[in-house]
């Protein structure tokens, strides 16, 4: 059997299985993994790769190539409630890559760390087919937020606004026509990501529960519930006003776009207890950041978006490495 009939996630499956097997205690896996210091405190470790291949295109540019590195490896960290300390690249570079655009990949990087007040601290380089950008960043905290902690009545909360990212894929991929201003904008959405790593760390001590958003809301949310043995009511997805715009000129479903066609939004998911709703808005608010809340943790294992106009089953589909598309 191929990997590319797995999916990423059957294939995450099988690497815990095999570690399992070779340990005397069953690990914790979780988006980032943690070990409890003699303090009391716990140091969070987290590693994530950018490939040529999957990752980049040509409009990207390497500046923000490196940026998007730092981000994706940052966002995992914050969302367990540590502030990341420092962060170590490992590069995988082909001779076609010329000084210039290497220069400008490291600079990516350091004003992405810079940004996120981490400390970016080397690595290692090595020849080869095709570029790769392998980071290892790391963080302390005092409490661990899990990716499983829902409890049933928690709300589920998000930062940001969908379907950029979506119109984004659309373009390049697709090559669906857009007015310049909405191509722009999704396109800078989408090459250079804020990411949340501040908002999460602020309001960590109030979730129970918190990952990133970076294989799409629609996977997001199912794998949510699935790790927690739960299911949600969703009831509100906060689409950007431009998707609408986009959406009427291409004769396309926004809340179809937002659910399934995104991805590396790096916007965070997270429940919580409804007697914490005003600090967290409070806090988000102060920061300038977009917060919704989406919907509602129910005991019952479905997945229903439900707003009173439209019923239906959130589907598990959108990105997944190896599958690709689904």
């Amino acid at each position: 059997m191929m990997l590319s009939e797995l999916g990423e996630r059957k294939v995450i499956e099988i690497i815990h299985n095999i570690i399992e097997k070779r340990l005397d205690f069953k690990p914790d896996f979780d988006d980032s993994v943690f070990v409890k210091l003699p303090s009391s405190d716990y140091l969070v470790l987290h590693t994530d790769v950018l490939n040529e291949s999957t990752d980049f295109v040509e409009e990207m540019g390497f500046y923000n190539f490196g940026w998007k590195a730092v981000i994706s490896n940052l966002s995992d960290v914050a969302c367990k409630g540590a502030k990341p300390l420092g962060i170590l690249f490992s590069f995988s570079i082909p001779n076609k890559i010329n000084l210039d655009n290497f220069e400008k990949m490291v600079k990516g990087i350091c004003d992405a760390c810079k940004e996120n007040d981490v400390i970016y601290l080397g690595g290692d380089t090595s020849s080869s087919n095709e570029l790769s950008i392998a980071g290892f960043t790391f963080g302390i905290t005092k409490r661990i937020v899990k990716r499983k902690g829902a409890k049933v009545g928690d709300l589920v909360g998000v930062t940001g606004k969908f379907g950029l990212n979506s119109i984004a894929y659309e373009i390049l991929f697709k090559k669906i026509k857009s007015d310049e201003t909405i191509k722009d904008l999704s396109l800078a959405n989408l090459f250079k990501p804020k990411g949340r790593i501040k908002e999460a760390l602020m309001i960590s001590s109030f979730l129970n529960c918190c990952m990133d958003i970076s294989d799409g809301l629609a996977i997001s949310l199912n794998q949510l519930c699935e790790l927690n043995g739960l299911g949600a009511k969703i009831f509100n997805i906060p689409i950007h006003e431009k998707v609408y715009e986009f959406c009427e000129m291409n004769n396309l479903d926004p809340l179809e776009l937002s659910l399934y066609k995104g991805g590396e939004e790096y916007e965070i998911l997270f429940c919580f207890e409804e007697k914490y709703l005003e600090d967290i808005r409070n806090i988000l608010t102060s920061l300038g950041c977009e917060f919704n809340v989406i919907g509602k943790v129910t005991k019952e294992k479905k997945l229903i978006y439900d707003d009173g106009k439209r019923s239906f089953i959130i589907e598990n589909r959108g990105w997944e490495h190896f599958k690709k598309w689904l």
